[in-house]
């Protein structure tokens, strides 16, 4: 009888332990996710709003970080003048619906056109022109204020939301991120291939299945024809592909390595530059295994025309309004 009681003693404080052991865990992750809405990189006034006769509010729920994929091969932190700090090829907002643990990625067109401000070698505000959106963040003084000057601009495309965080890197740390959860496969395209593209393997063909690894996850991300009209929808295209087979590596990955996000992390080191925090990281193993990149790319609808020097891209407005209700709003 007595050696029941100790079994069951034992099972019990065994018990306790896990318990107390899962509830630390899920205290430090939901500890983190309140710190990504702590000091956020733009506040945003998202104020209550009617639509189609039905009253919405800003949903508090969500989290909404900035990506940026920045086309210069130099560290980001390097000095230099405004203007010079490189365009952000790749602009995706990220938004987590810390509830549900949903996730949404909006695609932003690099030359989706809206007012841009402009700065001299001094860094002072010189004039605002309505330029491609890629543009704002080389009128940075520094990295820092070149992330924060997009996400004001993406902020002010969707009714003032609130932007929480940013993440900018440049195009070194592709290889390194990508081999990092053993490389990415991916389908290409079963009619077309861009030629700059092509050029750099054999294996980029129509309809062919590829792996991934090294340099040709860059080419892959990053390599279009800049001749060829709208060669750039065809490079997003591309780009949302690539996403859905790296959430699918990383799910895989993080299976066997938990602390791939860590690693991850560190990997980008000076190619990145972001205000999350390693105390924040914790967070986002919330909502990895509730990725589904069917539901989860979002495009904005709209109008590319070539203007005197570059394409244009034009948002419907009313098109552009509607998706940011629906992504960023509930009813009241």
């Amino acid at each position: 009888m007595m050696k029941n009681h100790r079994k069951i003693y034992i099972w019990g404080m065994l018990l306790a332990g896990v318990l107390l052991l899962s509830g630390t865990f899920m205290y430090v992750l939901s500890q983190s996710g309140a710190l990504l809405k702590r000091d956020m990189a733009v506040e945003g006034k998202a104020r209550p709003l009617q639509f189609e006769g039905e009253h919405y509010v800003y949903n508090e729920d969500l989290i909404n970080i900035l990506c940026l994929g920045i086309d210069h091969d130099h560290a980001l932190n390097q000095d230099v003048l405004p203007g010079e700090r490189g365009q952000s090829d790749a602009i995706f907002l990220i938004s987590l619906n810390s509830k549900t643990r949903e996730m949404k990625i909006l695609n932003i067109p690099r030359d989706l056109m809206m007012p841009v401000d402009i700065y001299d070698a001094e860094g002072n505000y010189f004039n605002t022109r309505t330029m491609q959106i890629t543009l704002q963040y080389a009128y940075g003084i520094d990295e820092e204020d070149s992330c924060k000057k997009t996400a004001q601009d993406v902020s002010a495309l969707l009714l003032n939301i609130p932007i929480h965080r940013y993440c900018a890197i440049n195009f070194n740390a592709i290889p390194a991120l990508n081999d990092a959860v053993g490389g990415v496969t991916v389908q290409m395209d079963s009619e077309y291939v861009d030629p700059e593209l092509a050029k750099h393997s054999p294996m980029f063909v129509p309809g062919n299945t590829v792996h991934l690894t090294g340099g040709h996850s860059f080419n892959y991300l990053h390599v279009r024809d800049i001749h060829t009209y709208a060669s750039c929808e065809e490079r997003v295209e591309r780009q949302k592909a690539y996403i859905k087979g790296y959430i699918g590596a990383l799910k895989e990955t993080i299976k066997t390595d938990p602390k791939l996000l860590f690693e991850l992390y560190s990997i980008m080191n000076e190619n990145m530059t972001t205000d999350i925090g390693k105390m924040e990281l914790p967070s986002f193993y919330f909502y990895i295994d509730k990725m589904d990149f069917e539901d989860m790319v979002v495009q904005i609808e709209g109008e590319r025309v070539m203007g005197e020097l570059h394409e244009e891209f034009y948002p419907d407005e009313d098109a552009l309004k509607r998706l940011t209700v629906e992504m960023f709003y509930k009813p009241r």
